[in-house]
Formats: C-alpha cells, structure tokens, sequence
C-alpha cells in the first residue's frame, strides 16, 4: 500500500512545483497500476477504501490539470 501512497503523492509534488500541472502519462500510469490494485483486492477479498480514495486522488489531479 505504501507504494500507492508514494506514486500519489509524487504526482501532486510534481502538480504543485511544475506551474500546477502533472505529467499526463505518469498520472495515467499511476490510475492504472492502482486499478490493478483494485482488481486484485477483490479477488483477494482485501479492503478496498484506501484504494479506492487513492484513486479519487489521482483523478483529482487529472481533472485539475485539464
């Protein structure tokens, strides 16, 4: 989980010290990687809460930078 946690917030250091604007790619590719995380959960049966605000997070930034 802390993986996730650190992807996240490299994004909004990134979104905060480069003229508020994020690497499309990078954020995509994080989005992506805690899907797979998601996916994984539940067929695991592990909680998902975290996963799924981390998410919200990254999408967050995405719409901002639009």
């Amino acid at each position: 989980m802390n993986t996730y946690y650190r992807m996240v917030i490299e994004l909004m250091k990134e979104s905060l010290t480069s003229v508020n604007r994020v690497n499309s790619d990078e954020s995509l590719r994080v989005l992506t990687e805690i899907e797979k995380a998601i996916t994984t959960a539940k067929i695991t049966g592990q909680p998902l809460d975290e996963l799924y605000q981390l998410k919200a997070d990254v999408e967050l930034v995405r719409t901002l930078n639009e």
